[in-house]
């Protein structure tokens, strides 16, 4: 074949088509033969009967605005239905039940004993959120006649029985860092401990703490902390949460074990001008022994209306007083995105937290989880300076002022109220916490304001819409 009159084109895809296949590249010895690929295994060929499982308790954290709540939708790795609706809506469960089955670490949602201590909403971040649930081991089945070795011996129903020899701490698989390899970077698990069989993570805890972020902008601290100082002990806050008829709740009583409105730690604070009112950050410090739907954001709500002058501290003794508000008075719950949950406290002899895996030497994971949580620290900073140098930008520049000369005016931070008051009409910016306000053009005040239907009498009315006795609701309602 006359290759000479071939253009540089024409030759090179000769050239390719006459090298050889991939799968007849050349070995060693020069001779063809298909290269060894190296056999996959299929998750379905992973055996669970062979691992004993033990149960464990999880304690993790996550920035809760880019999901939506913490509870999965039904069950996140069930039907194809159900995970399309967990992608669409994903959910902080939905991604650790996710790298949880990834890890085979779990066969399934449903068997594997499932329980949380708090359930937060959407938008709501979580700094020591506890899960129980029962993994794969790295211990092993005895046989009847096997003696016991080091390590602790079990037999329980979740493994049908067996005896199971459960090793230590830290000759137990490193369940921090493989979860966290195959979590987002908003979800972190912190620590495990090992629990016993009869552990519940909601109903072993013994105290919820909360915490609240708010700048000082526009608020009175001391009328705000008289406030708060009112919810302390047991009180009936049906008239501080969310009511749903459908879960018949009928016991609103909650106990609030210490409240406290403290300063952010210096350790703590954001760029910004520590001087003004908005550059000074407090936080509402609470805890309890439960809470109901929502009750954090509506007790805090109350108190953003204190700090403003608008109610007076008494409202929250006012409406604790179901006999004087029998109904929930309309109003609008704070902002989700500043409230956490940052600790649920259990009896010492129920967990042990394991931080670190084999001994504490090289602090591997710890390390790793520090390295993780600055990376969205700075990414999270740097859009907050960013937001912070446009604001001081706007505020530093120069507007005309009716009345002066050209080329004189006023830098906008010195007209800014009396053109915000102007915009509202003189009504009021009510403070919702996360930045958010909401303009009203009158301030009705909430003894004032329409007030929901007593909550026996919603609870009787879905009761009979659905044919049931009042006495098959629940009782508790806690989150």
């Amino acid at each position: 074949m006359d290759y000479e009159s071939w253009t540089k084109e024409a030759l090179i895809a000769r050239l390719r088509q006459l090298e050889p296949s991939p799968a007849e590249q050349p070995s060693n010895d020069g001779s063809l033969e298909p290269p060894k690929r190296k056999k996959q295994r299929r998750a379905a060929d992973f055996d669970f009967s062979r691992f004993p499982q033990r149960k464990i308790a999880l304690k993790f954290s996550y920035f809760g605005w880019p999901y939506h709540g913490l509870a999965r939708q039904g069950n996140a790795l069930g039907s194809a239905e159900k995970q399309r609706v967990e992608e669409q809506y994903p959910t902080v469960e939905g991604e650790l039940f996710k790298a949880l089955a990834k890890c085979k670490l779990i066969e399934s949602e449903d068997a594997c004993g499932y329980s949380r201590c708090g359930r937060t909403d959407r938008g709501v971040s979580g700094l020591g959120q506890v899960a129980a649930l029962y993994v794969r081991s790295n211990g092993k089945y005895l046989a009847e006649e096997e003696e016991e070795e080091e390590g602790v011996v079990t037999q329980t129903e979740q493994n049908g029985g067996r005896r199971v020899l459960l090793p230590a701490a830290d000759r137990e698989l490193p369940y921090v860092s493989m979860l966290n390899k195959n979590l987002p970077a908003e979800i972190r698990v912190l620590a495990w401990s090992s629990v016993s069989d009869g552990f519940d993570a909601r109903f072993s805890c013994r105290s919820r703490f909360y915490r609240y972020f708010f700048s000082e902008t526009g608020l009175d601290i001391a009328l705000m902390r008289d406030a708060a100082s009112r919810y302390q002990g047991t009180h009936d806050f049906r008239n501080f949460c969310r009511l749903d008829p459908a879960k018949q709740i009928k016991n609103f009583e909650r106990t609030v074990l210490s409240i406290a409105i403290t300063e952010v730690p210096q350790s703590m604070r954001v760029a910004g001008n520590g001087a003004a009112a908005e550059g000074r950050w407090w936080q509402l410090e609470l805890r309890g022994t439960a809470f109901l739907w929502h009750q954090v954001r509506c007790m805090m709500a109350v108190l953003f209306l204190v700090g403003q002058r608008l109610e007076t501290p008494d409202i929250v003794d006012r409406m604790m007083d179901v006999r004087q508000m029998d109904g929930k008075p309309e109003y609008e719950m704070a902002a989700d995105a500043p409230l956490v949950l940052a600790d649920c406290a259990f009896d010492a002899e129920d967990v042990e937290w394991n931080y670190v895996h084999g001994g504490g030497e090289e602090y591997g994971n710890m390390r790793a989880l520090d390295e993780a949580v600055a990376r969205e620290w700075g990414a999270l900073q740097t859009r907050a300076l960013m937001a912070g140098a446009l604001l001081e930008t706007l505020r530093t520049t120069r507007v005309p002022v009716k009345g002066q000369g050209e080329g004189r005016g006023a830098a906008w931070d010195e007209c800014r109220e009396s053109a915000l008051a102007r915009k509202t009409g003189g009504g009021v910016r009510s403070v919702l916490g996360g930045g958010q306000v909401r303009h009203v053009s009158r301030y009705v005040k909430m003894a004032e304001r329409k007030r929901a239907l007593p909550v026996e009498v919603r609870n009787r009315a879905w009761a009979e819409r659905k044919g049931l006795s009042t006495a098959d609701g629940l009782a508790d309602g806690s989150e």
